[in-house]
């Protein structure tokens, strides 16, 4: 693993991070598949999205780390509000998660349909966040997702029903790059030089990337 870890308060640094290295890849002649998180980091996906659309991306295709399960378009869900904010990358395929279907159908359609993105890509990166509590994606500390043996896992929360990628996916992943800011995670960021249960803190799998790219107001 690369762990490297960039101090900015800038969004545009970390777009311009993620967008080079993905028209990197697309302009070697690669099929590359992007996840990307809900919360702080949209503002980050969406300016990259407008970097990404003035190139041709015609290989790129884009999907979520995670989403919460409710109605196409809920207000809560990630997908809605990254294309409510503008997020638009013309020439890329959006795969959202949510089908207007039960959870367990949704989770298995996707499974299904990100098992066959996951063959095809040839790149595979992400834009994820990290939570005060070590999350990462849709997977929390304790949660089934954790262990599964499945692509994507769902499970009940307190707040909403997640749908998300399980360490199995991101252990896939060529690159990983986190926006994280607020002084109430810079202890989770210095705890990835360490080795903490994932148990405890489910961002410790995303050392497992083999590049991973840290942008936070944490001063190193």
């Amino acid at each position: 693993m690369g762990l490297s870890i960039k101090t900015t308060i800038k969004a545009e640094d970390a777009a311009n991070f993620v967008a080079s290295s993905v028209l990197k890849q697309l302009q070697s002649g690669k099929h590359v598949l992007l996840f990307l998180a809900g919360g702080s980091s949209i503002a980050v996906a969406l300016k990259m999205a407008e970097i990404l659309s003035q190139y041709e991306c015609e290989n790129l295709a884009v999907t979520l780390t995670d989403e919460r399960y409710g109605s196409i378009d809920h207000f809560n869900s990630n997908y809605f509000q990254l294309m409510d904010k503008g997020f638009d990358i013309p020439e890329a395929r959006f795969i959202p998660v949510l089908i207007d279907e039960d959870r367990n159908i949704t989770t298995e359609k996707f499974e299904k349909v990100l098992a066959e993105e996951l063959k095809k890509a040839e790149y595979k990166i992400g834009l994820f966040g990290i939570g005060v509590d070590g999350h990462t994606a849709g997977i929390l500390p304790g949660s089934p997702a954790l262990h599964s043996e499945d692509l994507i896992s769902s499970y009940d929360t307190p707040i909403f029903s997640r749908i998300t990628i399980t360490p199995k996916v991101i252990e896939k992943m060529d690159e990983a790059v986190v926006w994280v800011q607020g002084q109430e995670k810079w202890e989770v960021i210095k705890n990835l030089e360490k080795e903490i249960d994932i148990n405890l803190e489910p961002a410790q799998i995303l050392k497992k990337v083999p590049l991973l790219t840290i942008f936070s107001d944490l001063k190193i």
